[in-house]
């Protein structure tokens, strides 16, 4: 199974190191990479870090801070395979966490145990909760700047269960670790006795998600290739299952085809399920945004929605003209009608009936849009969370409560 994980935290709390760590003990980073940044930290006098495996533009190391997301996939110690979204922690950069946190089902939230819950802590949480993820992993980090104690990891614990608890997250594990020496990431740490929970790698093995196998098959393309004389489109399928012989008709180009072949390179495989990313052999030709479903069961293209949006930067008015992105899709949009203002910490309606939001607050609006495939969130959250922009900057995040 594939599963897609993000890691949120608050700026130089160690994501980035942590993900480097999983890198190196997995086993999962070419030696031509760990190379290169060996020469890179030679000519930049820096001593080594693991957070510089991610660090992939040299502009990124000078500045010593994580821009934009980065995907890296890496092996359990079960049969999983994990694509880990590392996401930028600085406020100017809150916006390209979306685009992670959009596609994942599983969030680690990192926090650091000298320092404990911060204000970006409070704000991926809260996006988090909003875009729908269920399990969350919470990592204390940074042991090793507090001798290990477990007085540590207590209050850290203790400060990060309060948050979570405010959002309706009841059932949480928490994980002291040390990203940098290794402790209690993919190897247990003989340094804390007093823990005997599993490694975070355990932890990661050990979710069981929502089984979303029986829904309708929703296959999300991504883009389509020529390899020799086939045509391959290349997608996700985000519900249900997909097999050789299959009828298909992919939405909002509304064209009809049968599968001729399922492949994972290079070999050809029998189905695809949930998670699964997939070159598929079709006798059509749908472009990348559509998503495809059964004849019996057939996505629907919408014109008109309502989300519950938080906004993160700026204003949003009625009547404003924006994109939307939902799975590949990117659509243009219009702000219809702001319904109700909503507080972003409990949830609660503070306001009906107004013309615009500012950044930071979050309401119900109508949406009118390009033809785009959608979901009912709680039906198919895969295709019900959504990123709005404005040019090329995401703005704000959604998630879709039905159509109009």
């Amino acid at each position: 199974m594939n599963l897609n994980a993000v890691i949120v935290g608050h700026v130089d709390h160690g994501k980035s190191t942590l993900i480097g760590r999983l890198l190196y003990d997995s086993e999962t980073l070419p030696e031509d990479r760990l190379a290169e940044i060996q020469k890179l930290l030679e000519e930049y006098k820096r001593r080594f870090e693991f957070a510089y495996f991610l660090d992939s533009f040299e502009e990124e190391l000078r500045e010593e801070r994580t821009i934009d997301t980065t995907r890296v996939l890496f092996k359990g110690e079960k049969e999983n395979y994990y694509t880990i979204v590392d996401v930028p922690g600085h406020k100017e950069f809150i916006k390209n966490m979306l685009t992670g946190a959009c596609q994942a089902q599983i969030a680690i939230l990192v926090v650091s145990a000298p320092e404990g819950v911060q204000e970006q802590t409070r704000r991926h949480v809260f996006l988090v909760h909003m875009l729908g993820i269920k399990d969350i992993i919470v990592v204390i980090n940074k042991m090793d700047l507090e001798g290990y104690q477990q007085a540590a990891f207590d209050r850290a614990r203790d400060e990060t269960t309060k948050l979570l608890s405010s959002l309706g997250y009841r059932q949480n594990i928490f994980i002291p670790i040390s990203a940098m020496e290794g402790d209690n990431v993919y190897k247990s740490s003989q340094r804390m006795p007093w823990y005997r929970g599993p490694t975070m790698i355990q932890a990661l093995d050990g979710i069981e998600l929502e089984e979303a196998v029986e829904k309708p098959l929703r296959f999300v393309v991504q883009d389509v290739y020529t390899v020799g004389s086939e045509r391959i489109t290349v997608g996700r399928v985000e519900s249900g299952r997909l097999r050789p012989g299959e009828q298909l008709i992919f939405q909002p180009s509304n064209i009809e085809g049968t599968v001729d072949k399922i492949k994972v390179f290079p070999k050809e495989v029998p189905e695809a399920v949930i998670g699964d990313s997939v070159g598929i052999v079709v006798d059509a030709e749908p472009v990348r945004g559509d998503v495809a479903g059964t004849l019996a069961n057939p996505p629907k293209a919408a014109t008109s929605f309502l989300g519950e949006v938080v906004l993160l930067e700026g204003t949003l008015s009625k009547g404003d003209e924006i994109e939307m992105k939902c799975g590949t899709k990117r659509a243009k949009c219009l702000v219809k009608e702001i319904k109700e203002r909503i507080n972003s910490e409990t949830g609660e309606v503070i306001g009906k009936g107004i013309s615009r939001i500012e950044g930071n607050e979050a309401a119900t609006i109508i949406f009118q849009s390009e033809p785009v495939v959608i979901e009912k969130f709680s039906e198919i959250p895969e295709l019900g969370r959504f990123i709005i922009a404005r040019g090329r900057k995401n703005i704000g995040a959604g998630v879709i409560l039905r159509e109009e």
